[in-house]
This record gives structure tokens, C-alpha cells and sequence, in this order.
């Protein structure tokens, strides 16, 4: 009997065949689908309910997905590495994207043919991040969130290379520094690779708990003390400098404004959108700015679509509609998936 396969856009990523379902990144988890596939722990990608189903199904996710998953939905996952049945066989892969991020290989076992599911994805080696490795598929469910050509960054390496320079030149001169990033991801690799520059290190609350449970999961980190949740004036006493590591937030921050005020605070922010470097600085109360991203920029989802020469694409997450469009006027048979629409064909 031949296993046919169905991409649509219901409960987020919807993989149908002939007798069963698997949920990418689902916002609802139902018990009636063979499988669900996690790419990593950032809310966007999680379940919008905190409660847990009667029953769950396979999950197959990494350890320190599940580990995450449990820490902010609440509950435990039936984790496993990979997972099949009579129609697919459901692998992962390193996504570059956080520590625990994966990309889902799904293989139709009547046909060989693979869908590879990317979640969130950066192909850059960044300090203990190994970047995604694009493998030919036959169809190809690729994030968009920098799928505008204007999004073509530099180096990962060249920009650390700079931050480096401007955060130990405004410690030497008397500066306390934050450093802007999210609570998940960008907060532990600037730790890692900015961590060393200064022997005082804190964190909002919310990112020293994500070093705790990174650390349980074994990636080394710099230890920095906790600032309790708006009582900034511990840091007012300290005679040298130091660094903050705190939640990627405006310029209206409050705590941020206040340590500007008092301290001469220099607040460094980290993001792709820093392309636009002077609107961003603007828009988040930043001294500075250097392009580092945790997404896969435009040049690098060409590349990714290069080399796994699909004979389908779905854009997801983002910029899907620019994206799509430009691969169209590329020969690339691309649509944006929208909510409820079915396959590809639908379109041609």
C-alpha cells in the first residue's frame, strides 16, 4: 500500500500519512497522534497550555529539550532520541540554533523519501554550538525569520571579536556593562564567550536560572550571582566593574535606565535585527550593538536549500511570504505554510 504524505498547518506543523500523525512543535499535545517532535524550549515552540494531557505520546526531543520543557511547561516529557512506526522513522539532528535544539529527519519507509523539519537553525559553529548540517531531502519545512535578502550578516566569530574589544575598553575605563540577551540561548553563549572579560558577574533572575539548569546539563558556564528582581543597589556598592547579564529588553527598561543613571551603565545588545544598527541601538536603550543571531540569516537559508536540493519548500516562522516569493522567482517550488492550508499542491 503506498504511505502518502500530507504537510498542513493546524496544531503548528502537521505531518499526516496514511494511519498515523506526527506534531512539529504542536501547540496543543494530543494523545490520539503516533508522535510529537520538540525542536527546543523557546515559548514559541512550546505548547500554549501548562496543563498536562490525560496522556501524552512519544516525544522525541533532546535530553536537555525535555529537561527545559519540564522546567517552563511544567511537566515531564516521554522523551526518546528517535522514534518509528510501520509508515516513518522520526531522527534528529543538531540545529545550531540553542544548546538544546535539533532538527527533525522524518523518512517515509514505502519510499525513502525524507522531510526534514528545521525548527529554528543557524549553520555558524558559535563557541560550543555546532552549526546544522543541510542533508538532501525531498521536502524541505525551513524558518524564515530572517527571509528578507536585506538579512546577510557578518562572521559570528569577527563580531564576538569586536564585542570583545568595546566591552574590555569600557571596563578598563570604569564602565559596568549589561549585556542584552534571551533567558534561553543567546544568555548562556554570551556568558560563554564574554564571561571571561570580568571576575564580576550577575544575572537577572531569570537567566541565572537558565545557567543553573545548563550547568546541571553539563555545559560549562561562568557562575555569576543572582540580582534579585528590582533591587539593582547591591551593584551601586561595587567599587570595580562589572557585567550584567540581563534579559534582552527596551530602552524603557526600568532597572536599565536606573543603572544608567546612577552608574553610567553601558547596555550591549546582541541580535540580528542589529543590521539596522542605529534603529536598533534606538529601539532598545543600547550604547552598542553587534550582529549575532541565533537564526540562520538569508545567504545561510539559500545555502541550507543549496545543498538539500528539495523538490518542495515550506516557509514557516518569519518572513514566510518574502522568502517564498523570492524562491519562487528562483524556479524553487515554495509557498509560505499558513494556518489550515494543506499541501503544496493546493497551489499549483
Amino acid at each position: 500500500m503506498l504511505i502518502n504524505l500530507n504537510v498542513f498547518c493546524k496544531n503548528r506543523i502537521n505531518l499526516k500519512f496514511n494511519n498515523s500523525e506526527v506534531l512539529l512543535d504542536p501547540e496543543i499535545i494530543k494523545s490520539d497522534v503516533s508522535c510529537i517532535f520538540v525542536s527546543h524550549a523557546h515559548y514559541d515552540h512550546l505548547p500554549i497550555r501548562k496543563k498536562r494531557p490525560e496522556s501524552l505520546p512519544p516525544a522525541v526531543c533532546s535530553k536537555a529539550t525535555a529537561r527545559l520543557f519540564q522546567e517552563r511547561i511544567g511537566y515531564q516529557l516521554p522523551q526518546q532520541d528517535d522514534w518509528s512506526n510501520e509508515e516513518y522513522i522520526l531522527e534528529t539532528m543538531p540545529g545550531g540554533h540553542t544548546f538544546d535544539s535539533t532538527v527533525a529527519k522524518v523518512t517515509n519507509k514505502e519510499n525513502g523519501k525524507i522531510t526534514i523539519y528545521t525548527g529554528d537553525i543557524n549553520l555558524e559553529n558559535r563557541g560550543y554550538l555546532e552549526g546544522y548540517k543541510p542533508i538532501k531531502c525531498n521536502t524541505l519545512i525551513l524558518e524564515a525569520t530572517y527571509g528578507d535578502r536585506n538579512y546577510c550578516f557578518p562572521k559570528f566569530e569577527n563580531q564576538i571579536k569586536l564585542a570583545r574589544e568595546y566591552i574590555s575598553n569600557q571596563l578598563n575605563n570604569g564602565f559596568p556593562i549589561a549585556l542584552l540577551g534571551y533567558p534561553l540561548g543567546k544568555a548562556q553563549l554570551l556568558n560563554h564567550c564574554l564571561g571571561d572579560l570580568c571576575e564580576n558577574r550577575f544575572s537577572t533572575e531569570s537567566i541565572w536560572k537558565m545557567e543553573q539548569i545548563h550547568t546541571e546539563l553539563e555545559l560549562k558556564l561562568f557562575p555569576t550571582k543572582k540580582l534579585a528582581k528590582n533591587i539593582p543597589n547591591s551593584l551601586l556598592n561595587i567599587e570595580e566593574p562589572w557585567i550584567l547579564f540581563h534579559n534582552h529588553t527596551g530602552y524603557n527598561d526600568q532597572i536599565l535606565s536606573y543603572l544608567k543613571r546612577k552608574c553610567n551603565l553601558k547596555v550591549v545588545g546582541f541580535s540580528g535585527w542589529a543590521r539596522n544598527e542605529e534603529q536598533y541601538k534606538a529601539r532598545m536603550g543600547a550604547d552598542a550593538a553587534f550582529i549575532i543571531s541565533d537564526h540562520a540569516d538569508y545567504s545561510s537559508l539559500l545555502k541550507i536549500i543549496k545543498e538539500s536540493s528539495p523538490e518542495k519548500i515550506f516557509t514557516v516562522f518569519g518572513q514566510t511570504k518574502e522568502l517564498a516569493k523570492e524562491l519562487q522567482k528562483d524556479g524553487f517550488n515554495a509557498v509560505p505554510l499558513k494556518q489550515g492550508q494543506a499541501t503544496l499542491e493546493s497551489f499549483f
